[in-house]
C-alpha cells in the first residue's frame, strides 16, 4: 500500500502520486491535469511573472490526504472531494488591472474649463491728450484653490494721466497681494469652520465665529466676501497712492520736483473698472462712469450689465451727494459742484487739497456673476464709447467680430492662446467698436476691452 498525503517528486501537487498504477487512480490524474491547464496561463510570456490573476486554495497537503484511519482505497475522487469539503471555496478569477497611472476620481475632474481671450485697443479721439490707459494680466495671480486669476481693466483720467497712469502701474499689483491676503485668511476660516464641525479647536473657532448652529462651509459666500474685501482694499491703496502722483509718471513723497509737477489743471483724478475672471465667476468692480457688460445669449438678446455708472444724476448718488453737503448742478451736464461729471472717482483732488470730498468718493461698487455656457463675451470701456453706442449695439458688433466666418490663420491663435497674448478676433472686435465710436463723433478718448468667453475654432 503507498502512503497517503505525502508529495514526492513527481507528484500531481494534491497529494496523489502521478507514478501510481491502477484503474482507480488514472481517470483522477487526468482530471487534476486538465484543471490544472485550464488553471495555467496561456502563451509564452515570462513564468516568473505569474498568471494575471488569484485564485486562493486550500494546501495541497490537506486537501485530499486521508485520515489515519482511512486508506487509499475508500478515499473519494477529486471532485466528489472538491464538492463536501466545506474548506475549499472557489472564488471567481479577476484580471487585476493594467499596470500605469490610476484614472481621477469624477470627483478630481474639473466640471468645466472656462476659456479666456483678450483683444484691447486705446484711442485719442479728438482730444489732444491721452488720458485713458488699458491694463490686461491675464494668469495674475492664484486663488486660494489653486484656480488661475485673470485681470482686466480701463482707467479714464481727466486732469491729466496722473492717476490713470499710476492704476495702470499698480493697480493689479495691489491686486496681487490682498488676494494673497485674503485666499490665506480664507484657508484659515475654512480650518476653523471644519475643527470647530468635528469638534477640536472650539476656543480658537469662539473669537472668530459666534456661537451657535453651524452647518455646511459656505464656501461660495466666503469666497465671494473675500474678493470684495480685496478689491475694496486695492482701490483704497491706489487713490491713497494718487495724490503722490505726478504727470511725469513717478510717485514721490514728498511731492516730485520735476518740471511737469507744476502742471496742474485742476480737478485731477480717475475712473476705473476692473474685472477679474475666477472660474466661472465675473467680479466687476467700478468706481465712476466707465462701463462693463456682459454678452449673453444669440443675437438680439439684452445685453447683461456688470456695472453701473456713477453719474450725479443717478438718484441714490445724488442723494448720497447732499447728504454729505455737496449739489448737483447743471452745467453742461450734472455735475457735483458743477465741476466733475462722475460722482465716484480716485484721486480727485486740486493736487494740494482734496476739494471734491466727501462727495466723490473712492468706494467701489462690486458684482460677481456666474458664468454659463451662453456667455459671449464681456465688453469693458471708457465712456467715450458707451456716450454714443448703447450696450446692446456694442455687444451685437462684438459678437459679429467673433463669429466671423473667416478665422484667424491656426499659428496665430493658438500662439495667443497659449502665450496669453491678445487674440486677433478680439482686437478686431475692439477696432471695430472704436472705429464706430469715432464715427459717431465722440469728444473723448476711447478706451476698450474685448474678452472672448467661448471656445472658438
Amino acid at each position: 500500500m503507498t502512503s497517503a498525503g505525502v508529495n514526492v517528486p513527481g507528484d500531481d501537487g494534491v497529494g496523489n502520486p502521478a507514478a501510481a498504477s491502477g484503474s482507480a487512480s488514472a481517470p483522477e490524474c487526468r482530471t487534476m491535469q486538465r484543471r490544472r491547464r485550464r488553471l495555467e496561463p496561456q502563451g509564452s510570456g515570462d513564468a516568473a511573472a505569474g498568471p494575471s490573476w488569484v485564485r486562493r486554495l486550500r494546501p495541497a497537503a490537506s486537501r485530499f490526504s486521508p485520515s489515519p484511519s482511512q486508506g487509499s482505497a475508500d478515499r473519494p475522487n477529486d471532485e466528489e472531494q472538491e464538492e463536501d469539503d466545506p474548506d475549499v471555496q472557489e472564488m471567481e478569477l479577476v484580471p487585476l488591472p493594467p499596470a500605469g497611472p490610476q484614472e481621477l476620481q469624477p470627483a478630481d475632474v474639473p466640471a468645466q474649463v472656462w476659456p479666456v481671450a483678450f483683444g484691447s485697443l486705446s484711442m485719442a479721439g479728438r482730444m489732444r491728450m491721452m488720458e485713458d490707459t488699458i491694463s490686461l494680466h491675464p494668469d495674475l495671480c492664484t486663488w486660494a484653490d489653486g484656480s488661475p486669476v485673470h485681470f482686466f481693466a480701463v482707467f479714464d483720467g481727466h486732469g491729466g494721466s496722473h492717476v490713470s497712469a499710476l492704476c495702470r502701474d499698480r493697480m493689479h499689483e495691489f491686486v496681487a497681494e490682498e488676494l494673497g491676503k485674503e485666499g490665506a485668511a480664507f484657508l484659515r476660516r475654512r480650518q476653523e469652520w471644519l475643527a470647530w464641525g468635528d469638534g477640536a479647536g472650539a476656543e480658537t473657532s469662539a473669537a472668530a465665529f459666534v456661537r451657535g448652529p453651524r452647518g455646511a462651509w459656505p464656501e461660495r459666500e466666503e469666497e465671494e466676501r473675500a474678493w470684495r474685501s480685496a478689491l475694496r482694499r486695492s482701490f483704497r491703496r491706489a487713490d491713497a497712492m494718487a495724490a503722490l502722483a505726478c504727470a511725469c509718471g513717478r510717485v514721490a513723497r514728498p511731492s516730485c520736483r520735476c518740471p511737469l509737477s507744476s502742471v496742474v489743471s485742476g480737478i485731477v483724478g480717475s475712473t476705473a473698472v476692473v474685472a477679474l475672471l475666477v472660474r466661472g465667476r465675473l467680479v466687476v468692480a467700478n468706481c465712476g462712469d466707465s462701463r462693463a457688460v456682459l454678452c449673453r445669449g444669440p443675437a438680439g438678446t439684452p445685453p447683461v450689465p456688470l456695472s453701473s455708472d456713477h453719474k450725479p444724476n443717478r438718484p441714490d448718488e445724488r442723494a448720497r451727494i447732499e447728504a454729505a453737503g455737496g449739489l448737483v448742478v447743471f452745467n453742461n451736464g450734472h455735475r457735483v459742484r458743477g465741476i466733475l461729471a462722475m460722482s465716484r472717482a480716485l484721486g480727485t483732488n486740486v493736487w494740494w487739497d482734496r476739494l471734491l470730498r466727501p462727495e466723490v468718493i473712492a468706494e467701489p461698487e462690486i458684482t460677481v456673476t456666474e458664468r454659463t455656457a451662453e456667455d459671449e463675451c464681456m465688453i469693458l470701456a471708457t465712456d467715450g464709447m458707451w456716450d454714443v453706442i448703447a450696450n446692446d449695439v456694442a455687444c451685437n458688433v462684438a459678437r459679429h467680430c467673433l463669429e466671423d466666418g473667416n478665422p484667424p490663420p491656426a499659428a496665430t491663435a493658438a500662439a495667443a492662446t497659449a502665450g496669453r497674448e491678445e487674440e486677433p478676433r478680439c482686437v478686431r472686435a475692439t477696432s471695430l467698436l472704436a472705429r464706430l465710436a469715432i464715427g459717431r463723433e465722440t469728444l473723448d478718448n476711447v478706451s476698450i476691452i474685448v474678452v472672448d468667453l467661448k471656445h472658438r475654432e
